[in-house]
């Protein structure tokens, strides 16, 4: 039996007791010297690691106290004890916060509570400057000073707390200038800080009472962040924290490349490795640490425990080339995050984990709920042996090998996808070592009374579901009407079950076809139905009718699962130009579609597993048609084009040619114009037009009305598709047109093969221009009446039309003989790929 006990300044009689019977004793060395533990059954608390050791080599029977300062739940050791596997009974004690309100006569229950015993001050900083009424857990390295110095100027007033509940307790109230000119001597350990926007003694100190702990604005619903569609966001998000470890200035610069690149704020660990390591394994769920690895290697080797637990490392190099999954890859993310930093450092993410080097998807990783064998079924699937694939829906999978099917010869093992709480008999594989997933496929509407308990909901729900035989790893959204939207009951059972909670208009619900609709909640929310009707507006098909307590109301429908074709965006071919998103659409797909010298530019991507469609220029019905079709049967499809899909590419046909029964997503990239513009500098400054001069799908006469339109309008024009081998009078005929209402020193430009190997760029104008420099490869764009050249660097020439400021001070043209009679050749770009960046289809 371990038993917690909670310690503020006074050993209890409860206490002195365990500790004297105990076999084992663990906490502070001032803890075991106040309690006179012998030296052969103490354990003096630094890094935890061999404190857990010491504890699971308990014997049966064994009996040990471990003492924390405050209360032992409150950023307490108790979490990493659970997290460790250890079943402990917990004594609680006044937290050293409660101690420190309570000092000062404040209520604390709209307080935020935060601490620096770690991670550094930031976090606390980052929390004061925003919340009237915080809480700090100090630190030697991470004090009041170091507050007072980041919030100088603010008005802060520092509650300092001393050795609280001991013989020397000392609480003062200072101001930020006060705390800053006290010694370092002056200050005693250890202390908590109160931070606050108004003096502990005036009424503003004070405030009232909240709805949610923490929340500084009471009366409100709920303190956290409501969006107009009713899903609660957390203020953090939801996401992993992330702890950066390094004692090294180049580290310290990379550290911050990481952050900027992921986008988000890492808590940074400054210190000798030693320490820094053991501190953030246990407050981060990631780590990146920027030592050796054989370094990082032996410092997190004692501290390994389990991998459904311990944090995820990534080994980043000096030189920032590569970032290398250490620990937990799949279950701790570690693999994702050395992705993530090795596209946003351009270094290579070293991933070694048998699944992501085959190509094959991790099991545990899909985003749905799991249950089962993974070890055992994973590992016949890497030696591609028969796994039987049964799947209740067509829910779609990642890519998967071919001994993966629903007809697998001999299996060994079995993968079952339902939303049902139960597998069911199978006769041909029903003894085989099993995963089963489950897919995120079921809504559950809910109505309630106001004000009804969280609890009490859940309880509803969680009949419902067991007496349809549904899974509750399955659930994929709470919906409500409306009127709703900050019910806190609601708003608090799907923050616990982690799925958004949406909500639809009154009037949305009331045209819903429900079986079981009632006049008495038409009257009192203006819909005959909430929880019925909420299920059939998100898309669901209704499989649970209405279900009632005396509180609350409950249905239950399926997502329909279909097919989804994402049309992709490549962008202009350069690989560092391919959005994140789109990369991630073509890896996941089990079909791809496209042009061939596309598929080609992402043919790296592709799943081994995945099916592919290529062809050539002139068969676009026959991709998009079957990659509909495609969709239509199941798939996850990716159908790629150049540039941005919407813009003289794939996004049209595809959704005039009818995509019901299907999901549809258009994924953005970069399209050649911009590309070319920021080739040339910026010459799309003010209002332009695009246009194509290919006639395969528009008459010529249009084209040319077109033409004049923007031409008179002074826009600066980009023309695609300018000329090929039998469209030769289109350009000119163009450029004439734009002649007759623009001067004949009009700067134009064309670009080809933009952002490739072969790249060239032609600087001229419109009396000079020679439409012979252009090929079905380019992009031709005419300035306006405004756009010039101007010199950059050391004299290259970049286009630019003005954007009109005001502030700007007006600039003359470039002297004559700076404009180009024929070609100049801008920025040497590279790219991997040779496909034509102009050409759309």
């Amino acid at each position: 039996m371990i038993r917690v006990h909670g310690y503020l300044g006074q050993v209890t009689e409860r206490l002195h007791q365990d500790a004297a019977s105990a076999d084992l004793v663990v906490g502070g060395r001032r803890h075991l010297d106040a309690l006179g533990v012998p030296e052969d059954r103490r354990v003096v608390l630094g890094p935890l690691s061999p404190a857990v050791e010491a504890l699971r080599e308990l014997p049966p029977g064994g009996r040990a106290v471990v003492v924390a300062s405050g209360d032992p739940l409150l950023f307490g050791v108790v979490r990493s004890l659970r997290k460790a596997g250890l079943e402990v009974e917990v004594v609680p004690a006044i937290s050293s916060f409660q101690a420190a309100f309570a000092a000062v006569g404040l209520p604390w229950d709209d307080a935020q509570l935060v601490s620096a015993h770690a991670g550094g001050i930031d976090a606390a900083v980052r929390v004061c400057r925003t919340h009237p009424k915080v809480g700090v857990l100090t630190s030697p390295r991470a004090g009041v000073r170091d507050l007072a110095s980041a919030l100088g100027g603010s008005g802060k007033h520092f509650v300092v707390a001393e050795r609280l509940g001991e013989p020397g307790q000392r609480v003062r109230v200072l101001t930020a200038d006060e705390v800053l000119a006290l010694g370092e001597d002056d200050i005693a350990e250890p202390n908590v800080v109160l931070v606050l926007d108004h003096d502990p003694a005036s009424p503003e100190a004070i405030g009232t009472t909240p709805q949610l702990q923490g929340d500084p604005n009471a009366g409100s619903a709920t303190s956290a962040t409501v969006d107009s569609a009713g899903t609660e966001t957390a203020g953090d998000g939801g996401e992993p924290v992330i702890g950066q470890v390094y004692n090294s200035n180049r580290s310290r610069t990379r550290a911050d490349e990481i952050e900027s690149a992921l986008g988000v704020t890492t808590r940074r660990y400054d210190m000798p490795a030693s320490r820094g390591l053991v501190a953030a394994w246990q407050e981060c769920d990631l780590i990146v640490s920027h030592l050796a690895l054989g370094a990082t290697t032996r410092l997190i080797a004692p501290l390994l425990a389990d991998k459904h637990t311990d944090p995820g490392v990534v080994v980043v190099d000096e030189a920032g080339r590569f970032a290398i999954p250490l620990v937990g890859g799949h279950v701790g993310g570690a693999n994702d995050l050395a992705r993530r930093i090795g596209e946003g450092l351009g270094a290579t993410a070293v991933v070694s984990t048998a699944t992501d080097s085959l190509g094959i998807p991790a099991l545990d990783q899909l985003g749905w709920g799991f249950e089962g064998d993974v070890a055992h079924v994973t590992g016949a699937i890497i030696d591609g042996r028969g796994v039987r694939l049964v799947k209740r829906h067509p829910w779609t999978l990642p890519p998967l090998p071919p001994n993966v099917s629903p007809d697998a010869a001999t299996p060994v093992a079995r993968i079952v996808v339902t939303d049902e709480a139960t597998v069911g008999d199978d006769p041909v594989s029903g003894d085989l070592p099993t995963v089963v997933l489950h897919p995120r496929s079921l809504v559950v509407g809910m109505g309630c009374n106001k004000g009804t308990e969280t609890d009490e909901l859940q309880a509803l729900l969680d009949e419902t579901l067991a007496e349809a035989g549904l899974s509750p790893a399955s659930l994929a959204a709470i919906v409500s009407v409306d009127l709703k939207a900050s019910e806190l009951g609601l708003v608090k059972l799907a923050h616990r079950l982690g799925v958004p909670f949406l909500t639809y208009p009154a009037s949305e619900l009331d045209a819903q076809p429900v079986p079981n609709p009632s006049e008495i909640v038409r009257a009192e929310v203006g819909t005959g139905s909430v929880s019925e009707a909420s299920v059939l507006a998100h898309g669901a098909q209704l499989v649970v009718g209405k279900r009632k307590s005396p509180v609350a109301t409950c249905a239950v429908g399926r997502i329909p699962a279909r097919g989804r074709l994402h049309v992709v965006g490549l962008g202009p071919g350069a690989r560092d130009l391919l959005t994140p998103r789109a990369a991630r659409v073509v890896r996941n797909a089990n079909h791809v579609v496209g042009y061939a010298p596309y598929v080609r530019q992402v043919r790296d991507l592709v799943s081994p597993y995945a099916e592919v469609l290529a062809t050539k220029m002139g068969t676009e019905e026959t991709r998009v048609a079957a990659a509909i079709e495609s969709a239509r049967s199941g798939n996850d499809v990716a159908f790629v084009c150049g540039g941005d899909p919407s813009i003289y590419a794939m996004a049209s046909p595809t959704l005039e040619m009818g995509t019901d029964g299907i999901d549809v997503d258009i994924v953005p990239g970069v399209t050649a114009e911009l590309a070319v513009s920021a080739i040339l500098g910026a010459p799309l400054g003010h209002d332009h037009a695009t246009i194509s001069l290919s006639d395969l799908h528009t008459d010529w006469d249009v084209i040319c009305e077109r033409v004049r339109a923007a031409a008179q309008g002074d826009l600066v024009i980009t023309l695609y598709n300018p000329r090929s081998r039998t469209r030769r009078h289109h350009l000119p005929d163009a450029l004439a047109i734009i002649a007759s209402h623009r001067g004949p020193g009009t700067p134009v430009a064309v670009v080809a093969q933009a952002e490739r190997r072969q790249q060239a760029v032609h600087l001229s104008t419109l009396a000079d221009f020679q439409p012979e420099w252009v090929d079905m490869n380019s992009l031709v764009v005419v300035g306006s009446s405004t756009t010039r050249f101007v010199t950059s660097g050391s004299g290259d020439l970049r286009m630019v039309t003005p954007r009109d400021y005001h502030w700007m001070a007006a600039t003359q043209n470039p002297p004559e003989e700076q404009i180009p009679e024929r070609t100049s050749r801008l920025d040497d770009h590279t790219a991997r790929a040779d496909e034509p960046s102009g050409a759309k289809e």
